[in-house]
């Protein structure tokens, strides 16, 4: 029995007094106060009385001052009020100190000096001696005493139902009989390897060995039967006894396919056979020394050159791992770098240190601190921007970078030369802090800036709640100014730099759009709606102020998020919540399943609510806002539609349905407007629309035509559909509301309203005047009866004589009562004439 000492033995039961399983500590918690360097006797006193130190603040202080002295009471409670959040997460040794072996026969010194901040407690309490030596780099003799007292504690404070104290006690149980063939009881047992843990679980143990055929089991004890001494590799494959069977294994354990083992025996066997006849060989093979290697392997992402040149293992262990072990090496590994090797690795006990040295010499550059492969040009360039202290220009990286690669590895100089594209990315990967409003620089964003940080800013106080870092930077200016941070934005990209790429986190903390924060639970859209519902009513710039107060939002930038995510609240910059019992109500519910289509008239949506006899707080817009639609001048739509875009879609779909009262909305008739532009919609007679489709015509014939138009018209010249008919430049006969629509789609052709009718006008902008002067150009000694004439047989408008008159004055041509006529300017005759009766 080499793990049990008659020492140890001794040493146990003076510890634990008696031989009867303990109990379970109550009261463990108390113990991370050894963390703040306080004394373990008051930590003992605590315990006793039954006090926990996770208790209420003032329950702690009544609890105390019977205890001790009014200044000792006081320093207890600055420590636990200093260490709140640690301790609270205390959950017995989930947490807990290492401080609490000394109930279990450790030395203070040996915690302080060895184990203190190296390592937690729920991980030391289940390593192996071989482990404990590994990460705490100690002696045979220490990482034993640490062993035995880890043991105890064990075996008092985690409960039997835990399957990693289960698998501890069968390796012990499994170490105690191995190599004796000696009758034991259960007491013997107990006693032997001072159990402290529950006589059942024992029992259970031994009955798992038993099952398993490695122990037998009489009225006299329990004794050994397969539990072995380690052989090695070697020993078990020489051991096989038939010689078919030992080649197969042999040969496939060193890397030959089992077709070719197969093919080159006499006679040759399958492949499946093949197989067969090595599964079962090795699934009856015992442990073996070898075996060691498997947690290698299992975290490690190691090939079989990388394995041999780092340990000591043999051929072919690495091949007898693969094989044995292939359904727990098929787990998430870690991935091998110069870091990770000299690192973790390097701790690993079955590691050769000088192999690893001369492994890491062969394949890596050391760069300040750092071990970079010598085929990562790009791990090579961020050790030198990791070599910074502080702010750095790409002139400081570029220089330094020159100068270390000149020194470690010269012959790359060309090859690895530094481009200016290649530094920028990396620049970008954590050492870039940007501000939108002070533009980008360079420093290193390490865990450890990232975490001073967010302990001097107080972060850990937000819980399930958001806030701006521009609240953070301006409630910690000091903190900003001793790291150099010049404004929230880049106090956000230091944050979130620290969370991508350390995965430090605080309260669940997420980056929102720039420069927010959400921590834990908190969601920002229902954080602002419980204050709209606080708030409200309220002026939108009244309620940004506060929110700007509150959590840091910058006014602009919360004006667009609130328009975007709340425009349901609001009506002409005024926040108001809805009473709620009209959104109950049956009348509500009773126009939400009549309201079936897009786009009402108002004064249809109120005619509905009259004939049905409904509340009038239906017609309110927060209310109209609730049953999915927004009021508008004169119509509701159907929300999420813009106005712009569904009427486009709803013209092109229902052309022949448009009313008269659809053109008295302003944004249908820019809608309409843009279709006609585009030679999508066309108005073929007055009031009447129809679709590209429905004239089964192409746009590339209408682009010609209206070409054919332009180019017969000459610039200045006035015309309408009658006229060119009239010129014989077209044939065909249409409307000429059909040509308005037409010709909307070219710049260089103008038009106004002549009566009901459209005249057109080529590069020169339209007016009255030149079009009736045109008319007295074509027709010399037009009368006012005359040009009503003209106009309806040569351009089709119909206007009456009232109709002219009021036009030709409002032109400033001159009217002569006398003749009927129009002038351009008033005749020199009729002026002597009038002078003559002055």
């Amino acid at each position: 029995m080499p793990m049990w000492t008659m020492a140890s033995i001794m040493h146990a039961k003076n510890l634990v007094g008696s031989n009867e399983p303990m109990e379970k500590q109550l009261g463990i918690e108390n113990w991370k106060l050894m963390d703040y360097a306080y004394c373990p006797q008051i930590v003992q006193e605590l315990i006793e009385q039954g006090i926990q130190i996770q208790d209420t603040h003032n329950a702690l202080m009544i609890q105390l001052q019977p205890l001790f002295e009014w200044k000792q009471v006081l320093k207890i409670m600055d420590i636990i009020d200093d260490h709140k959040e640690e301790i609270k997460a205390v959950h017995g040794i989930d947490g807990n100190s290492v401080y609490l072996l000394l109930n279990y026969g450790l030395s203070r010194t040996i915690i302080r000096d060895y184990i203190f901040g190296k390592v937690n407690l729920e991980d030391l309490l289940f390593m192996n001696r071989e482990q404990i030596m590994k990460t705490l780099d100690l002696s045979v003799y220490t990482a034993s005493k640490i062993m035995e007292a880890c043991r105890f504690a064990m075996h008092m404070l985690v409960e039997d139902s835990d399957y990693r104290k289960q698998e501890i006690l069968r390796k012990d149980v499994c170490d105690f009989f191995r190599g004796t063939n000696t009758i034991y009881t259960i007491e013997e047992i107990m006693e032997t390897m001072l159990w402290r843990s529950d006589e059942d679980l024992l029992i259970h143990i031994l009955d798992t060995l038993e099952e398993e055929d490695l122990i037998i089991h009489d009225a006299r004890g329990y004794k050994n039967k397969k539990i072995f001494p380690h052989k090695s590799l070697s020993e078990v494959l020489d051991s096989i006894h038939d010689m078919t069977a030992r080649t197969i294994v042999v040969e496939h354990l060193y890397g030959k396919t089992m077709e070719s083992i197969g093919l080159r025996l006499s006679p040759p066997i399958s492949r499946s056979r093949v197989s067969q006849i090595f599964h079962q060989e090795i699934d009856h093979f015992p442990i073996v020394k070898e075996d060691v290697y498997r947690d290698l392997l299992m975290h490690y992402d190691m090939d079989k050159d990388t394995f041999y040149a780092l340990t000591d293992a043999l051929e072919p262990t690495y091949g007898y791992i693969q094989e044995r072990y292939h359904e727990d090496l098929d787990g998430t590994k870690i991935q091998l770098n110069g870091d990770v090797l000299s690192r973790d690795v390097a701790k690993e006990f079955v590691i050769n240190t000088k192999k690893l040295k001369q492994y890491l010499a062969k394949h890596y550059l050391h760069v300040y601190d750092q071990w970079v492969s010598k085929d990562d040009r790009n791990g090579f360039l961020q050790a030198i921007c990791h070599s910074f202290d502080g702010y750095f220009q790409k002139k400081d990286v570029e220089k330094r970078y020159n100068k270390i690669l000149h020194a470690v590895y010269p012959e790359k100089q060309e090859e690895w030369a530094l481009h200016d594209f290649r530094l920028n990315s990396i620049l970008k990967q954590g050492y870039l802090v940007h501000s939108a409003k002070k533009g980008s620089r360079y420093r290193i964003v390490s865990r450890k800036l990232v975490q001073a940080i967010i302990r001097y800013t107080q972060l850990a106080q937000y819980k399930d709640t958001i806030v701006s870092t521009k609240k953070v930077f301006e409630d910690h200016r000091d903190v900003m100014e001793m790291y150099d941070i010049r404004d929230q934005y880049e106090l956000h990209s230091l944050l979130r730099t620290g969370k991508e790429r350390y995965q430090i986190d605080v309260n669940e903390m997420e980056f929102s759009r720039m420069p927010m924060l959400v921590f834990g639970h908190g969601n920002e859209n229902e954080i602002v709606k419980q204050e709209i519902k606080a708030c409200a009513p309220i002026d939108v710039e009244v309620f940004a102020r506060h929110m700007a107060n509150k959590y840091g939002y910058d006014i602009r930038s919360f004006y667009s998020y609130l328009r975007r995510n709340f425009n349901v609240y609001i009506e002409e910059n005024r926040i108001d919540i809805v009473d709620e019992a009209i959104l109950h109500s049956q009348d509500f519910q009773t126009m939400k399943n009549s309201l079936t289509e897009d786009f009402y008239f108002v004064e249809d949506y109120q005619n509905a609510i009259e004939e049905q006899h409904l509340n009038s707080q239906l017609m309110d817009a927060y209310v109209i806002r609730r049953l999915g639609y927004k009021l508008y001048a004169g119509y509701l739509l159907k929300e999420p539609h813009t106005p712009g875009r569904y009427f486009e879609q709803w013209i092109q779909e229902h052309a022949s349905e448009i009313q008269p009262r659809h053109m008295d909305i302003l944004t249908f008739q820019y809608a309409l407007e843009r279709l006609e532009k585009r030679l999508d919609v066309f108005e073929w007679t007055p009031g009447h629309y129809v679709t590209l489709k429905q004239l089964d015509i192409s746009k590339k014939d209408l682009k010609q035509y209206i070409e054919q138009i332009k180019d017969a018209v000459v610039d200045g010249q006035y015309f309408t559909q009658q006229s060119l008919k009239q010129l014989r430049i077209v044939s065909q006969q249409v409307a000429n509301s059909f040509y308005k629509s037409l010709l909307k789609s070219e710049t260089s052709i103008q038009m106004m309203t002549v009566g009901d009718s459209w005249v057109f006008v080529k590069n020169t902008p339209p007016n009255m005047r030149d079009f009736f002067l045109q008319l007295m150009h074509e027709q010399p000694g037009l009368t006012v009866n005359s040009c009503i004439t003209y106009l309806y047989q040569w351009y089709g408008i119909r206007v009456d004589r009232r109709y002219m008159l009021e036009h030709i004055i409002d032109a400033g041509l001159f009217y002569s009562l006398d003749t009927d006529r129009m002038y351009e300017s008033r005749p020199q005759a009729i002026f002597t004439q009038e002078r003559l009766f002055e």
